[in-house]
């Protein structure tokens, strides 16, 4: 096995250790061809089980060996896409109204939806335990990973003013599954509309100047541009920045913040009413796109950026807003502004330019004269030469750190954990009955949740890193939400069924390791070591890493209660909490 010679991988390593959550020691896009027995040639062949793995950890929530083995004899990375492009999506609130069976005397939730708020502290772990279960079994793996992703860069929050309101939460999440495939402009407006994001952003019930106050609210347009388009600076097709006199140049300043938020002037839950202390009276205004109530918009001209783009004067809301994100979505800045942070969030952290302009201009045009496709964005991403030979061709960059979310998701895919039946409760009040892992992740985890960002700017920044390695000029953003009290006591307390964790929150996360039992019990550790690392770290188990694990199975396989159980969860865990496996590459 190859060391972690890198830089990235090097510095990687230093600090993990130093923060005690290591357990252990360009160009044109090409690819791997091959002919198969019926003719047909591959361009994206599967050269081996652990590629197919690297590939499943970008684009899933984690290989598992039943999917490492069929994409392995399917053969055709695209061809695996296209089938997953194809899987009809999971929605989270149709999970919650299927699953929830009323207990004590309350009514199932499908049929009293207005008991989302009644019993909204308790729903809130429901809207958690519907994310996990979707994650870990959902069939359509790609729209879920994807729509995570995009749930950091268009980020809302229980955090704030959504904290009493699951069902605006949930149904916000499912507008990003269901557009995560479909063109980003038609994403930007189901965002813009829905009334979770008009909440947590302040622009439902904004209001022209005058009417209520002395201007209109600007958080919306504010972020809309620096956080889910164009950016605070202009970029090339590469996304680096244009530099004039050696400084970067702003895409937008004050008065387009203050054009921009006359534009979102107007919008309203649908409660049939403007006033702001009315809304998300009802769980069908606080899941249904916002209307508008048109005395309440500004109807004067709008111009915006220093190209003097015109929304003119006399529109109507509806039509100001679909000009502006209009506007947004095919500024130039936006293909590899939103390209590079999908990139990042799904294979790598430092992406080269060239990986990014590519992906760009598949943004910018599918083939079909499409803008924005992000299905065909996220191909783009995924069957890159960068993405599927970059460990191997750019080794002291590529990669990225695994979110304490995708931990778990992956070791529940991997090792196939069990939920059980769980009673949701309020206080001492049963209310639901549903079967679930009762692993809510932000209290376990410590640091992260579904939609639960402590700010708009989500867990953490594209160009964040520790000062060693943000010195270096790399980008490891992850690692913000690393320390000691981070998840491998977690993992490991999951791995080996500790009665703190399991008894007290009743985690029904049962993993099933018969297999590996069974090698441990053979005393085969090398072929068991060889299975975790194809599962978990794709091949990229360090020879320092793997070594030493061995060294600890021969040296403890005599000790007094070792059973081929337990020594399989001791070598699991040593793998997962190891710097290697952080890496994902």
């Amino acid at each position: 096995m190859k060391r972690m010679t890198s830089r990235f991988a090097g510095w990687v390593t230093v600090f993990l250790l130093m923060t005690g959550c290591g357990g252990g020691g360009g160009g044109e896009v090409s690819s791997v061809e091959k002919e198969t027995d019926s003719g047909r040639t591959v361009r994206y062949a599967v050269a081996s089980a652990d590629e197919a793995s690297a590939f499943l950890s970008r684009a899933t929530f984690g290989a598992t060996p039943e999917e490492i083995d069929r994409l392995v004899r399917l053969g055709d990375y695209d061809l695996w896409l296209q089938e997953q492009f194809q899987e009809p999506p999971s929605y989270h609130m149709a999970w919650a109204e299927e699953r929830a069976e009323g207990v004590g005397g309350v009514g199932d939730l499908k049929d009293h939806p207005e008991d989302w708020k009644r019993f909204s502290d308790a729903l809130g772990y429901l809207q958690r335990d519907a994310w996990w279960d979707i994650a870990v079994h959902g069939r359509d793996q790609l729209r879920q990973r994807v729509a995570f992703a995009l749930s950091e860069i268009l980020v809302i929050s229980r955090n704030g003013p959504l904290l009493t309101y699951p069902d605006a939460r949930i149904s916000y999440y499912d507008v990003l599954v269901r557009h995560a495939f479909d063109s980003y402009e038609e994403l930007l407006k189901a965002v813009t509309y829905h009334p979770a994001m008009g909440k947590y952003l302040s622009y439902l019930g904004n209001a022209k100047a005058g009417t209520r106050g002395a201007h209109p609210d600007e958080n919306y347009a504010r972020e809309v541009m620096q956080l889910f388009s164009i950016g605070l600076y202009r970029l090339d097709r590469d996304g680096r920045r244009l530099l004039r006199d050696g400084r970067p140049q702003p895409v937008y300043d004050q008065k387009d913040i203050e054009q921009m938020a006359k534009i979102f002037t107007g919008l309203t839950d649908d409660n049939g009413q403007f006033e702001t202390e009315a809304s998300f009276s009802s769980h069908h205004a606080r899941t249904s796109a916002m209307v508008a109530v048109e005395e309440y918009h500004d109807r004067s001209e709008k111009r915006l950026f220093s190209e003097g783009r015109l929304v003119p004067a006399g529109g109507d809301t509806k039509g100001d807003i679909d000009k502006a994100l209009h506007m947004l979505a095919t500024h130039p800045n936006t293909a590899p502004f939103v390209s590079r942070r999908l990139i990042q969030r799904l294979v790598t952290s430092n992406p080269s330019p060239a990986y990014v302009e590519r992906v760009a201009e598949v943004f910018e045009d599918n083939g079909k004269g499409e803008h924005g496709d992000l299905g065909a964005v996220v191909r783009a991403i995924l069957l890159d030469d960068e993405a599927l030979h970059g460990a191997r061709n750019r080794p002291e960059i590529f990669g990225k750190f695994r979110e304490p979310l995708l931990y778990f998701t992956h070791l529940f895919r991997a090792f196939h954990a069990q939920d059980g039946y769980h009673i949701l409760r309020q206080g001492d009040t049963p209310l639901y009955r549903y079967r679930s892992f009762n692993f809510n992740g932000t209290g376990y985890t410590r640091q992260e949740g579904p939609l639960e960002a402590l700010t708009v700017f989500n867990y953490f920044t594209p160009e964040d890193a520790p000062y060693t390695l943000k010195k270096e000029g790399i980008a490891a953003p992850e690692l913000e939400l690393y320390g000691k009290q981070g998840i491998d006591e977690v993992l490991m307390g999951i791995i080996h069924k500790n009665d703190s964790i399991y008894g007290l929150f009743e985690i029904s996360a049962d993993l099933q390791l018969e297999k590996e039992s069974a090698l441990a019990s053979g005393k085969r550790y090398g072929e068991l070591l060889d299975r975790l690392d194809r599962i978990l770290t794709a091949g990229h188990l360090s020879a320092s890493t793997r070594e030493a694990i061995l060294s600890y199975a021969r040296a403890h396989a005599s000790d007094e209660g070792m059973s081929g159980e337990k020594m399989a969860r001791h070598m699991l865990g040593l793998v997962i909490t190891s710097p290697d496996y952080a890496l994902q590459r």
